[in-house]
């Protein structure tokens, strides 16, 4: 087992749930799979960034940071995670 660090930013959460928690999962996990695990584990708090929960598809304007770094810059979905990893779920504002 290894422990991440996790921060969920999305407008509808409570300001409490914005702060960063500690999470862990297994040793090999990536992206996708964290995205199940947090699912599984909060449920309706992590629904926001879905387009389809029930086939967990992520919305268009969902953005994922792996220690500061998009993940689509790395290998996406696919990331590998380490110990002491911060990630960071958001939603892309828009405006002008």
């Amino acid at each position: 087992m290894i422990q991440i660090f996790v921060k969920l930013l999305a407008r509808g959460l409570k300001s409490y749930e914005h702060d960063m928690f500690s999470f862990d999962t297994d040793e090999n996990v990536t992206v996708s799979n964290l995205i199940d695990e947090l699912y599984d584990e909060y449920g309706e708090r992590f629904e926001v960034y879905f387009e389809d929960c029930e086939n967990r598809t992520l919305r268009r304007d969902a953005i994922i940071f792996v220690n500061g770094a998009n993940m689509v810059s790395k290998k996406g979905l696919d990331t590998h995670l380490s110990e002491g990893d911060l990630i960071v779920f958001m939603i892309a504002a828009v405006g002008g």
